[in-house]
């Protein structure tokens, strides 16, 4: 997907919605799975994406987005935004 031409400094989401899903209970597992190792690929995959390398963001995070945990949370996250 080519976030360069989405609204919202490239992002393919708004802050709202970024807002709304890390309030949710889901959502602040999800960070916690994702800062299991200190937080450091999570600041490096920001830090990609602020420099606009989506691809390294989304490699930085694959492992943990990918095991049986992140994925059941992230089906309850799309069930809630149906």
């Amino acid at each position: 997907m080519d976030y360069k031409n989405t609204s919202n400094g490239g992002l393919p989401f708004s802050e709202q919605q970024i807002r709304r899903v890390l309030g949710s209970p889901e959502g602040q597992k999800l960070l916690q799975l994702l800062s299991r190792d200190g937080g450091a690929a999570l600041r490096q995959a920001a830090q990609a994406m602020r420099a606009g390398d989506y691809a390294l963001a989304q490699q930085l995070l694959s492992p943990v987005m990918q095991s049986p945990q992140a994925q059941q949370l992230i089906a309850k996250l799309n069930e809630k935004q149906g």
